[in-house]
């Protein structure tokens, strides 16, 4: 066989298993628009369409002002649940073999298929830019330690790509600054950080830190049923 035959044909291969990735089970954290390992508090009228669980600091500071449409669990069980299983899928998330390795690479500008990306630091969209995931499946960022989206930066979504089955693994801190809007699935260690008037599709977990609203919208998204 020539080589160039091979080639095409590790290629192929290389595709196909990009496009298979086994969705993350988010389990009982799918249910929530905010899972945090910590207190939230917000500042001014931000509003959560869906439910929230806090555990272990069940600190809840600027609620009611801030809005939310589902149950507030409390370091309860189900809050409990929740950590744990969005713990489950960060570390399902950091193991999967990555099909590309994007470190250093800006994401804004950039148009994406399904996949694993991988990121050995930071990650960002900056300030005004777009990123693009273009074809239904399931996308995977690993991040080793922070993701920054500068102020009106967008995420988009062409061709059958769905918010749910978006995932971020973020070794350190998410920040979303403000005006910028964002989606997927934020498994992040330690905390997030939201700038004015965010706006934000789907789930997003904190393992450790502090969650931090400011006017901004976050709406959950049914779960990747790819």
């Amino acid at each position: 066989m020539q080589l160039p035959a091979i080639t095409g044909i590790l290629l192929c291969l290389t595709l196909t298993a990009a496009k298979h990735i086994v969705c993350p089970n988010m389990k009982t954290a799918a249910q929530y628009a905010v899972v945090a390992g910590a207190g939230m508090t917000n500042t001014g009228i931000s509003v959560i369409s869906g439910k929230v669980a806090l555990k272990p600091t069940p600190t809840l500071t600027g609620f009611p002002l801030g809005v939310t449409s589902g149950v507030i669990d409390l370091n309860n069980a189900a809050a409990i649940q929740a950590i744990t299983d969005c713990t489950s899928a960060y570390s399902y998330c950091k193991s999967v073999p990555f099909t590309v390795d994007m470190t250093g690479i800006v994401l804004a500008g950039k148009t994406l298929t399904s996949g694993t990306y991988k990121f050995s630091s930071t990650a960002g969209i900056s300030a005004t830019g777009n990123l693009t995931l273009n074809g239904p499946g399931v996308y995977i960022f690993q991040v080793g330690s922070a993701i920054l989206t500068g102020a009106n930066s967008r995420i988009l979504l062409e061709n059958g790509a769905r918010a749910g089955c978006v995932y971020w693994q973020v070794g350190s801190s998410a920040t979303f600054s403000a005006s910028s809007f964002f989606l997927g699935n934020v498994l992040a260690y330690a905390s997030a950080t939201f700038g004015n008037a965010v706006t934000y599709e789907g789930t997003v977990c904190t393992h450790t830190g502090d969650f931090t609203l400011i006017n901004d919208n976050i709406r959950h998204q049914p779960s990747c049923t790819c």
